[in-house]
Protein backbone atom coordinates (compact mmCIF):
# COMPACT_ATOMS: atom_id res chain seq x y z
CA UNK A 1 0.00 0.00 0.00
CA UNK A 2 1.29 3.66 -1.12
CA UNK A 3 0.07 6.73 1.25
CA UNK A 4 -1.64 8.20 -1.79
CA UNK A 5 -3.29 7.34 -5.20
CA UNK A 6 -3.42 10.02 -7.63
CA UNK A 7 -6.03 9.69 -10.40
CA UNK A 8 -6.32 11.77 -13.18
CA UNK A 9 -8.91 11.61 -15.78
CA UNK A 10 -8.01 12.19 -18.89
CA UNK A 11 -10.32 13.49 -22.07
CA UNK A 12 -8.72 15.08 -24.87
CA UNK A 13 -6.12 17.12 -22.75
CA UNK A 14 -3.14 15.72 -23.89
CA UNK A 15 -0.83 18.32 -23.44
CA UNK A 16 -2.32 19.72 -20.16
CA UNK A 17 -2.29 16.35 -18.50
CA UNK A 18 1.36 16.33 -19.08
CA UNK A 19 2.11 19.27 -17.66
CA UNK A 20 0.15 17.88 -14.19
CA UNK A 21 2.09 15.11 -13.92
CA UNK A 22 4.76 16.84 -14.09
CA UNK A 23 4.12 19.49 -11.62
CA UNK A 24 2.96 16.11 -9.49
CA UNK A 25 6.29 14.80 -9.87
CA UNK A 26 8.63 18.03 -9.11
CA UNK A 27 6.65 19.13 -6.42
CA UNK A 28 5.52 16.32 -4.26
CA UNK A 29 8.23 15.15 -1.82
CA UNK A 30 8.25 13.46 1.87
CA UNK A 31 5.07 10.77 0.66
CA UNK A 32 4.95 7.66 -1.12
CA UNK A 33 2.51 8.13 -4.07
CA UNK A 34 1.53 6.45 -7.64
CA UNK A 35 0.05 8.39 -10.38
CA UNK A 36 -2.96 6.44 -12.35
CA UNK A 37 -3.91 8.07 -15.59
CA UNK A 38 -7.77 7.02 -16.65
CA UNK A 39 -7.89 7.84 -20.33
CA UNK A 40 -11.49 8.68 -21.39
CA UNK A 41 -11.74 7.97 -24.81
CA UNK A 42 -7.95 7.01 -25.96
CA UNK A 43 -6.37 8.44 -28.94
CA UNK A 44 -3.29 7.40 -30.96
CA UNK A 45 -2.33 11.34 -30.22
CA UNK A 46 -3.18 10.69 -26.39
CA UNK A 47 -1.29 7.34 -26.11
CA UNK A 48 1.88 9.29 -27.86
CA UNK A 49 1.73 12.28 -25.66
CA UNK A 50 1.55 10.70 -22.98
CA UNK A 51 4.81 8.46 -23.97
CA UNK A 52 6.84 11.73 -24.40
CA UNK A 53 6.51 11.84 -19.94
CA UNK A 54 10.08 12.52 -18.94
CA UNK A 55 11.59 8.98 -17.84
CA UNK A 56 11.60 9.46 -14.15
CA UNK A 57 7.48 9.56 -14.15
CA UNK A 58 6.10 6.12 -13.65
CA UNK A 59 1.82 6.05 -13.93
CA UNK A 60 -0.45 3.46 -14.34
CA UNK A 61 -2.35 4.28 -18.18
CA UNK A 62 -6.38 2.98 -17.89
CA UNK A 63 -7.61 2.82 -21.27
CA UNK A 64 -11.57 3.23 -21.07
CA UNK A 65 -13.88 2.47 -24.23
CA UNK A 66 -15.45 5.31 -24.09
CA UNK A 67 -15.81 8.41 -22.06
CA UNK A 68 -17.61 7.34 -18.73
CA UNK A 69 -17.32 11.49 -17.63
CA UNK A 70 -15.63 12.24 -14.63
CA UNK A 71 -16.94 10.84 -11.85
CA UNK A 72 -16.94 7.06 -13.38
CA UNK A 73 -13.58 7.24 -14.67
CA UNK A 74 -12.17 8.44 -11.39
CA UNK A 75 -14.09 5.16 -10.33
CA UNK A 76 -12.53 3.00 -12.56
CA UNK A 77 -8.70 4.77 -11.10
CA UNK A 78 -10.14 4.10 -7.78
CA UNK A 79 -10.44 -0.31 -8.64
CA UNK A 80 -6.68 0.08 -9.72
CA UNK A 81 -5.54 2.12 -6.73
CA UNK A 82 -3.22 0.96 -3.39
CA UNK A 83 -3.42 4.21 -1.56
CA UNK A 84 -4.50 5.02 1.60
CA UNK A 85 -5.64 8.78 0.33
CA UNK A 86 -7.31 8.87 -2.79
CA UNK A 87 -6.71 12.26 -5.23
CA UNK A 88 -8.66 13.50 -7.89
CA UNK A 89 -6.51 15.42 -9.57
CA UNK A 90 -7.63 17.22 -12.98
CA UNK A 91 -5.76 17.51 -15.95
CA UNK A 92 -5.55 21.33 -16.38
CA UNK A 93 -4.36 22.01 -12.54
CA UNK A 94 -0.42 22.49 -11.80
CA UNK A 95 0.85 21.83 -8.28
CA UNK A 96 2.39 25.27 -6.83
CA UNK A 97 3.72 23.63 -3.83
CA UNK A 98 4.09 20.32 -1.90
CA UNK A 99 -0.11 20.21 -2.15
CA UNK A 100 -0.61 16.41 -2.31
CA UNK A 101 1.85 16.01 0.99
CA UNK A 102 0.13 19.07 3.41
CA UNK A 103 -3.46 17.44 1.99
CA UNK A 104 -1.72 13.97 3.30
CA UNK A 105 -0.58 15.25 6.67
CA UNK A 106 -3.49 17.03 7.48
CA UNK A 107 -5.95 13.71 6.36
CA UNK A 108 -2.93 11.98 8.92
CA UNK A 109 -3.56 13.80 11.88
CA UNK A 110 -7.59 14.37 11.71
CA UNK A 111 -8.79 10.80 11.50
CA UNK A 112 -12.51 12.46 10.86
CA UNK A 113 -11.86 14.27 8.02
CA UNK A 114 -13.26 12.41 5.38
CA UNK A 115 -12.24 14.52 2.08
CA UNK A 116 -10.47 17.53 2.38
CA UNK A 117 -8.71 19.72 -0.61
CA UNK A 118 -6.39 22.97 -1.11
CA UNK A 119 -6.66 26.40 -2.62
CA UNK A 120 -6.69 26.88 -6.26
CA UNK A 121 -5.96 29.94 -8.53
CA UNK A 122 -6.59 30.70 -11.87
CA UNK A 123 -3.12 30.95 -13.70
CA UNK A 124 -2.52 34.72 -13.23
CA UNK A 125 -2.63 33.42 -9.01
CA UNK A 126 -6.21 35.19 -8.87
CA UNK A 127 -8.85 33.47 -6.30
CA UNK A 128 -10.28 30.61 -8.58
CA UNK A 129 -13.52 28.29 -6.94
CA UNK A 130 -12.05 26.45 -4.41
CA UNK A 131 -15.31 24.88 -2.58
CA UNK A 132 -18.60 26.20 -1.23
CA UNK A 133 -19.46 26.11 2.78
CA UNK A 134 -23.22 24.75 1.77
CA UNK A 135 -24.70 22.04 0.12
CA UNK A 136 -27.49 22.54 -2.27
CA UNK A 137 -30.92 23.00 -1.20
CA UNK A 138 -33.08 25.79 -0.36
CA UNK A 139 -30.50 28.63 1.35
CA UNK A 140 -28.10 27.46 -1.67
CA UNK A 141 -30.78 28.47 -4.60
CA UNK A 142 -31.75 31.37 -2.67
CA UNK A 143 -27.89 32.61 -2.52
CA UNK A 144 -27.63 31.55 -6.14
CA UNK A 145 -30.74 34.12 -6.91
CA UNK A 146 -28.65 36.61 -4.90
CA UNK A 147 -25.45 36.74 -6.41
CA UNK A 148 -24.25 34.70 -3.31
CA UNK A 149 -24.47 37.41 -1.44
CA UNK A 150 -26.07 35.94 1.62
CA UNK A 151 -22.85 33.34 1.57
CA UNK A 152 -20.75 36.09 1.68
CA UNK A 153 -22.80 37.76 4.59
CA UNK A 154 -22.72 34.52 5.94
CA UNK A 155 -19.16 33.41 5.78
CA UNK A 156 -17.34 37.00 4.55
CA UNK A 157 -13.93 36.75 2.22
CA UNK A 158 -14.20 32.76 2.67
CA UNK A 159 -17.35 31.59 1.18
CA UNK A 160 -15.48 30.01 -1.69
CA UNK A 161 -11.72 30.43 -1.51
CA UNK A 162 -10.29 30.11 1.81
CA UNK A 163 -8.16 33.28 3.36
CA UNK A 164 -7.94 32.17 6.44
CA UNK A 165 -4.82 30.82 7.47
CA UNK A 166 -6.44 27.54 8.99
CA UNK A 167 -8.66 24.77 7.84
CA UNK A 168 -11.77 25.08 7.61
CA UNK A 169 -15.08 22.84 7.26
CA UNK A 170 -16.74 23.29 3.90
CA UNK A 171 -19.80 21.84 2.48
CA UNK A 172 -17.98 20.29 -0.57
CA UNK A 173 -14.32 20.84 -2.37
CA UNK A 174 -14.28 20.94 -6.28
CA UNK A 175 -13.12 17.97 -7.73
CA UNK A 176 -10.24 19.18 -9.17
CA UNK A 177 -8.41 19.12 -6.27
CA UNK A 178 -10.65 16.17 -4.25
CA UNK A 179 -8.20 14.36 -1.74
CA UNK A 180 -10.58 11.57 -0.08
CA UNK A 181 -9.93 8.48 2.56
CA UNK A 182 -10.16 5.14 0.64
CA UNK A 183 -11.82 3.67 3.95
CA UNK A 184 -15.11 6.21 4.17
CA UNK A 185 -15.12 5.40 0.01
CA UNK A 186 -15.38 1.93 0.72
CA UNK A 187 -18.04 3.19 3.36
CA UNK A 188 -20.22 5.53 1.61
CA UNK A 189 -19.65 4.36 -2.15
CA UNK A 190 -17.18 6.24 -4.52
CA UNK A 191 -18.98 8.59 -7.27
CA UNK A 192 -22.57 7.78 -8.31
CA UNK A 193 -23.23 6.33 -11.90
CA UNK A 194 -25.88 8.80 -12.13
CA UNK A 195 -23.65 11.72 -12.77
CA UNK A 196 -22.02 12.37 -16.03
CA UNK A 197 -20.34 15.31 -15.05
CA UNK A 198 -21.29 18.23 -12.19
CA UNK A 199 -22.40 17.56 -8.99
CA UNK A 200 -20.64 13.95 -8.55
CA UNK A 201 -17.98 15.02 -6.71
CA UNK A 202 -20.94 17.49 -4.11
CA UNK A 203 -23.01 14.57 -4.12
CA UNK A 204 -19.82 12.26 -2.83
CA UNK A 205 -19.32 14.64 -0.44
CA UNK A 206 -22.60 15.20 0.95
CA UNK A 207 -22.83 11.41 1.32
CA UNK A 208 -19.66 11.65 3.38
CA UNK A 209 -21.24 14.30 5.33
CA UNK A 210 -23.79 12.03 6.23
CA UNK A 211 -21.62 9.70 7.55
CA UNK A 212 -20.26 11.95 10.32
CA UNK A 213 -16.84 12.95 8.47
CA UNK A 214 -16.01 16.50 7.97
CA UNK A 215 -15.22 18.05 4.11
CA UNK A 216 -12.31 20.21 4.91
CA UNK A 217 -10.98 23.47 2.95
CA UNK A 218 -6.96 23.28 3.89
CA UNK A 219 -5.27 26.64 2.55
CA UNK A 220 -1.96 25.46 2.72
CA UNK A 221 -1.88 23.40 -0.81
CA UNK A 222 -2.11 25.67 -3.04
CA UNK A 223 -2.58 24.31 -6.95
CA UNK A 224 -3.33 26.34 -10.05
CA UNK A 225 -6.23 25.49 -12.37
CA UNK A 226 -6.50 26.70 -15.45
CA UNK A 227 -10.51 25.78 -15.28
CA UNK A 228 -12.61 24.90 -18.23
CA UNK A 229 -9.68 23.72 -20.11
CA UNK A 230 -10.00 20.19 -19.56
CA UNK A 231 -13.75 20.43 -21.01
CA UNK A 232 -12.45 21.83 -24.40
CA UNK A 233 -13.66 25.24 -26.06
CA UNK A 234 -15.16 23.63 -28.44
CA UNK A 235 -17.78 21.90 -26.09
CA UNK A 236 -21.26 23.21 -26.76
CA UNK A 237 -22.76 25.63 -24.36
CA UNK A 238 -26.35 23.74 -24.78
CA UNK A 239 -24.82 20.30 -23.71
CA UNK A 240 -22.73 21.74 -20.65
CA UNK A 241 -26.17 23.28 -19.31
CA UNK A 242 -27.70 20.14 -20.35
CA UNK A 243 -25.41 17.83 -18.37
CA UNK A 244 -25.76 20.62 -15.55
CA UNK A 245 -29.41 20.14 -15.15
CA UNK A 246 -29.44 16.45 -15.48
CA UNK A 247 -26.91 16.60 -12.44
CA UNK A 248 -28.57 19.12 -10.56
CA UNK A 249 -32.10 17.53 -10.47
CA UNK A 250 -30.45 14.02 -9.62
CA UNK A 251 -28.54 15.65 -6.65
CA UNK A 252 -31.78 16.65 -5.39
CA UNK A 253 -33.60 13.64 -5.62
CA UNK A 254 -30.73 11.53 -4.30
CA UNK A 255 -29.83 13.72 -0.75
CA UNK A 256 -32.93 16.07 -0.18
CA UNK A 257 -36.44 14.87 1.11
CA UNK A 258 -38.95 16.02 -1.74
CA UNK A 259 -40.78 19.28 0.19
CA UNK A 260 -37.55 21.23 0.43
CA UNK A 261 -36.72 19.58 -3.45
CA UNK A 262 -39.78 21.75 -4.04
CA UNK A 263 -39.37 24.73 -2.21
CA UNK A 264 -35.41 24.97 -3.87
CA UNK A 265 -36.63 24.73 -7.27
CA UNK A 266 -39.22 27.10 -7.31
CA UNK A 267 -36.59 29.47 -5.69
CA UNK A 268 -34.38 28.58 -9.16
CA UNK A 269 -36.84 27.88 -11.58
CA UNK A 270 -38.06 31.63 -10.60
CA UNK A 271 -34.57 32.87 -10.74
CA UNK A 272 -34.10 31.37 -14.10
CA UNK A 273 -37.01 32.82 -15.55
CA UNK A 274 -35.73 36.33 -14.10
CA UNK A 275 -32.99 36.40 -16.19
CA UNK A 276 -35.12 35.30 -19.39
CA UNK A 277 -36.73 37.89 -18.87
CA UNK A 278 -33.54 40.60 -19.52
CA UNK A 279 -32.71 39.47 -23.18
CA UNK A 280 -29.27 39.71 -24.82
CA UNK A 281 -26.68 37.14 -24.58
CA UNK A 282 -27.05 35.86 -20.80
CA UNK A 283 -30.95 35.97 -21.38
CA UNK A 284 -30.90 33.33 -24.69
CA UNK A 285 -28.60 31.25 -22.07
CA UNK A 286 -31.17 31.36 -19.57
CA UNK A 287 -33.84 29.85 -21.92
CA UNK A 288 -31.43 27.05 -22.86
CA UNK A 289 -31.22 26.21 -19.09
CA UNK A 290 -34.97 26.63 -18.67
CA UNK A 291 -35.38 23.93 -21.04
CA UNK A 292 -32.48 21.84 -19.91
CA UNK A 293 -34.09 22.43 -16.31
CA UNK A 294 -37.87 21.69 -17.58
CA UNK A 295 -36.29 18.35 -19.73
CA UNK A 296 -33.97 17.37 -16.96
CA UNK A 297 -36.98 17.03 -14.02
CA UNK A 298 -38.32 14.17 -16.27
CA UNK A 299 -35.62 12.43 -14.10
CA UNK A 300 -37.83 13.13 -11.34
CA UNK A 301 -41.36 12.85 -11.75
CA UNK A 302 -42.77 13.57 -8.44
CA UNK A 303 -41.01 16.79 -7.99
CA UNK A 304 -42.32 18.08 -11.64
CA UNK A 305 -45.72 16.99 -11.09
CA UNK A 306 -45.56 19.30 -7.62
CA UNK A 307 -44.10 22.48 -9.61
CA UNK A 308 -46.99 22.08 -11.94
CA UNK A 309 -44.64 22.37 -14.89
Amino acid sequence: MCDVSIVIVNYHSDKLICDAVESVVSHTEGVDYEIIVVDNDPSAESRAVLGELSPNVSYKYLEMDDNLGFGMANNEGFRHANGKYLFCLNPDTLLINNAIKILYDYMETHPKCGACGGNLYHADMKEAHSFRRILPGVLWEYSESHRRHPEHILYGRNSKFNRSNHPIKVGYITGADLMLRADVIKETGAFAPEFFMYFEETDLCCRIHKAGYDVVSVPQAKIIHLEGMSMGKEAANARKLGFFADSRVEYYKRNLPLKQAVRAYKIHLAYIRKQCAKGGVRGEEAKVLLDCTVKALERYPDLKKLLAL
